[in-house]
């Protein structure tokens, strides 16, 4: 019986779980937690899936898009600690544009950050698919 508490999906439980997770580990002093949107392995390499579902940046400078500032310094870190390169794949809102690159890739051109500490790339940079 539950009392007219409202029982939650299967769903619903894992976000509490990891919620509960996040603060376990906290609560013992681990503070560089990441939550990473997906994890795979192509060619005997490991890499990090980063996705956002956004309308692009527009100019000035250049239509871009990108990722917070403290998301991307915990990704370099995986990077550099582990090899781990992560892959920036953006849905843009209202649109089925699909754009996608490694983050390690991203980093080597044209960016700037906005004064909401958002890390944003030149959409010149990424690839670009139509999704179905």
């Amino acid at each position: 019986m539950n009392h007219g508490v409202m029982k939650l999906g299967i769903h619903e439980q894992g976000i509490v779980a990891e919620q509960q997770a996040r603060q376990w580990l906290m609560g013992k002093g681990i503070t560089n937690l990441q939550q990473l949107d997906w994890l795979f392995k192509s060619n005997n390499k490991y890499f990090c899936v980063e996705c956002k579902s956004r309308e692009l940046f527009e100019p000035p400078p250049f239509w871009g898009t990108g990722m917070d500032k403290s998301q991307l310094k915990l990704r370099s870190q995986l990077m550099a600690d582990l090899g781990i390169d992560t892959v920036l794949l953006v849905y843009e809102t209202g649109t089925k544009n699909i754009y996608w690159q490694m983050l390690s890739k991203l980093e080597d051109k044209d960016h700037f950050d906005t004064k909401n500490n958002i890390r944003i790339y030149n959409i010149d940079s990424f690839h670009k698919e139509i999704s179905f």
